[in-house]
């Protein structure tokens, strides 16, 4: 397969991966010195073998009136050739007679590839900057934390029967020269083991023609997807790899099933029933279109959409989705959702901010150089769960008038929910509606993501013991349902957490 193939994947961005030149630098005043250093040592957060680091720097200072001649500058080479460095914007790793006027200073660069060994757990490497000045030999110590991995350079897995990934190093996705990533094919079943770490480089992406298995049984063991870079400066960042993709094919129906699982810092999240056609016309069909299954997840920190539903099949129970920069679920060109005991949450981020409804509920699409609708029949079912955010109104509807000839229906349904959005406009495009509206759910903090209804006297949650019980009998964490706190003690707390 080529990678020219994958161009045509409809909607989805393979977003370039922006590279940080960070200091993490503390200054320090040796006064006295010829020349000072902005830190004395400089150290690589876990760094995965083969994989380049992000590039770090630190400054040698002139602390003299006079011009300041070091006379070598050289990388001790302690374990090999791992660590590169750059001087004042020139490459290698011996330098001499290098200048620096009075009063200034100049940077050095300094980046690692950590070579692999036969460790399973992180490992330090070390190496030393010695700066040579008037036979005054000062260093620079550098420090760096490796991480063996099992690599996924563009794999296409495609062996009729069952690929198991262990849990016993963590997996690193990136792109090949023919598959952007991991790509699953008809007949074949990825089943990533409890415990395993999954980490997809900038552009990287899952694909999934066959069928996807990510299932733990506690959070203990969770299975976590995110990007590839663990510096702190990346923590939580969206973008930083594309989705988990679940691609609609004439051959087979794509499957996926999650449980007790993170998916942090992607564009698109859980994209179900994108594909590989330009024919929008193959997309309308209900025969093997997506069917995925989340259970018991937290998906967070998304470029787009936690969850992009393109007429497929979503069935979600106690799963958490928050902070995205588009529609946090989209559910468009129809398809069959459910989700009972979610919580859908969306302010922002220090990344990216909230502009657009946490829920988007569309059954077209409109071609807008030919005016042409296509329609698919939308069904979506929200049962004791949360849809909240900053805006005024928090969901969005898109029912396209029924063109002549077409099946298409808009059939939604809330029950015991609490929702941010206009009652009127609910109450004309459900089937049937109950439960509250506009009512702030009192998280006990939302701005750290805990989403904990309240149970403090005088602010009060009024998610607590508010819906009946429906099948979830524990809730995303492992609380028994319910934990009654009102005296109602059949009743369930809306959304994905119950009170403890």
């Amino acid at each position: 397969m080529k990678l020219s193939h994958f161009a045509k994947l409809l909607f989805v961005l393979m977003l370039p991966f922006a590279l940080f030149m960070g200091s993490g630098c503390k200054k320090d005043n040796f006064s006295g010195d010829a020349i000072t250093f902005s830190t004395d040592t400089l150290t690589f957060d876990t760094v995965f073998t083969v994989l380049g680091s992000t590039t770090k720097k630190f400054k040698v200072f002139n602390n003299s009136r006079d011009a300041v001649t070091i006379s070598n500058i050289n990388l001790s080479r302690l374990t090999g050739q791992q660590f590169r460095i750059m001087v004042d914007g020139v490459a290698g790793d011996n330098f001499t007679n290098v200048e620096i006027p009075g009063r200034d200073s100049i940077y050095v660069f300094v980046e690692v590839t950590v070579n692999p060994n036969d460790q399973s757990q992180p490992f330090v490497i070390i190496d030393d900057v010695s700066f040579l000045v008037n036979d005054d030999v000062k260093k620079v110590h550098l420090q760096a934390f490796g991480q063996n991995a099992h690599f996924h350079y563009g794999e296409e897995l495609d062996t009729n029967g069952t690929v198991i990934w262990n849990n016993d190093l963590p997996h690193v996705i990136v792109n090949g020269d023919s598959v952007p990533g991991v790509y699953v094919r008809c007949g074949t079943k990825l089943k990533i083991q409890p415990g395993c770490k999954i980490f997809l480089a900038g552009g990287a992406a899952m694909y999934i023609e066959g069928e996807l298995e990510a299932t733990a049984s506690n959070w203990s063991d969770s299975i976590v997807f995110q990007g590839v870079r663990l510096e702190q400066y990346y923590d939580d960042q969206p973008g930083q790899w594309s989705a988990i993709i679940f691609l609609r094919n004439s051959t087979c129906q794509p499957k996926g099933t999650f449980d007790h699982c993170v998916i942090n810092e992607s564009s698109y999240g859980i994209y179900a029933g994108a594909g590989l056609s330009t024919n929008i016309n193959d997309y309308l069909s209900t025969s093997n279109r997506a069917n995925v299954t989340i259970n018991n997840t937290i998906v967070k920190n998304s470029l787009y959409h936690a969850v992009y539903g393109f007429n497929a099949e979503v069935n979600a129970t106690n799963s958490l989705f928050y902070v995205s920069g588009d529609h946090l679920v989209n559910l468009t060109l129809g398809g069959d959702y459910n989700f009972l005991h979610c919580t859908m949450y969306n302010a922002g981020s220090r990344y990216i901010s909230h502009e657009k409804e946490v829920l988007n509920l569309n059954n077209a699409l409109v071609d807008n150089n030919t005016n042409t609708i296509y329609q698919g029949a939308l069904s979506a079912n929200f049962t004791n769960s949360v849809i909240w955010g900053s805006l005024r109104q928090e969901v969005a509807y898109n029912n396209y008038p029924v063109v002549v000839g077409s099946s298409s229906q808009y059939a939604l349904n809330f029950l015991y929910n609490d929702i941010k959005t206009n009652i009127d406009t609910v109450g004309l495009y459900s089937i049937s509606s109950s439960g509250n509206y506009n009512d702030d759910p009192r998280f006990k903090d939302a701005a750290k993501y805990n989403f904990i209804p309240s149970d403090s006297t005088g602010y009060f949650s009024p998610l607590i013991d508010r819906a009946p019980g429906l099948g979830a009998t524990n809730d995303i964490f492992g609380t028994m349902r319910p934990v009654s706190k009102t005296g109602n003690a059949d009743k369930y707390d809306v959304g994905a957490v119950e009170v403890p």
